[in-house]
């Protein structure tokens, strides 16, 4: 008697040519063009328009109006926040800035980097705030704030490389660094001393102290910043220094960082 092999499935090909085309982007390429996809896919050029304009519609892809190239759409950012709040990173992440927002009062925010840009995946607001920004998925600028800091010092020199090559360092206050060559320098003192500070460089007012977040391989995956009015913060920089480094730590030994941030 002869068995018959079991079926794997059937597999549609347009949808795994799709599949395809985005995970080129995890290739560290920001934007891609039709003839690009066109020779890494390996397809012609009237399936590769076929296969874009359905991802652009579904807003899978958004194209640059400016050179008419591909980068990764608004709806894979929301699957990956809901990814992220499905994992232990945002579980983990959440009880900490808890306690850190309760016991200054303060807002704490927590980013990623997500396709080459800082998003807010989290966020903690004392309760006699109102209104805050920014939003949980919003897109925060990398130069001017601490959370964009921190993740630029961690992150893969190539990768950093490739975000800030044509990064436009737009000067909010007087205080927003507006240079790329000033801006690599206060990388460096961010990695030696383990948080960054954003002192008013994004809102006039306002000052932000940032901590990173390692995973168990010891590559930071997140940050978290905790901000508020000037007055306070500079009477009290000791003590939010110290516990901001303290949350940072701890979370990072939850997630299975063996290592010490800080001596």
């Amino acid at each position: 008697m002869t068995l018959k092999k079991k079926s794997e499935g059937r597999i549609i090909q347009s949808v795994e040519r799709s599949i395809n085309a985005l995970l080129l982007f995890l290739e560290d390429y920001q934007e891609l063009g039709i003839k690009d996809f066109s020779r890494m896919l390996g397809l012609p050029k009237p399936t590769i328009y076929s296969l874009v304009n359905t991802m652009t519609k579904h807003q899978l892809l958004e194209q640059n109006p400016e050179n008419s190239k591909y980068r990764l759409g608004p709806v894979l950012l929301r699957l990956g926040l809901q990814y992220a709040r499905q994992s232990d990173v945002l579980s983990t992440v959440s009880v900490w800035t808890e306690r850190l927002c309760y016991k200054f009062g303060k807002s704490v925010n927590v980013c990623m980097l997500v396709g080459g840009q800082v998003v807010v995946v989290y966020k903690a607001d004392p309760d006699q705030v109102v209104i805050s920004y920014p939003d949980v998925g919003a897109v925060v600028p990398i130069h001017n704030t601490a959370n964009g800091k921190i993740l630029m010092a961690y992150a893969d020199p190539e990768e950093r490389d490739g975000i800030l090559e044509d990064y436009s360092f737009i000067k909010s206050t007087e205080f927003t660094i507006s240079d790329k060559d000033a801006f690599y320098r206060e990388l460096e003192q961010v990695r030696e001393e383990g948080i960054s500070f954003n002192r008013q460089e994004g809102v006039s007012g306002i000052i932000a102290i940032s901590g990173p977040i390692f995973n168990h391989r010891g590559q930071v995956i997140a940050s978290f910043a905790i901000s508020g009015k000037v007055g306070y913060f500079e009477e009290n920089e000791g003590r939010l220094v110290g516990e901001v480094k303290k949350t940072a730590q701890a979370m990072s030994r939850q997630l299975g960082y063996t290592g010490r941030i800080y001596l």
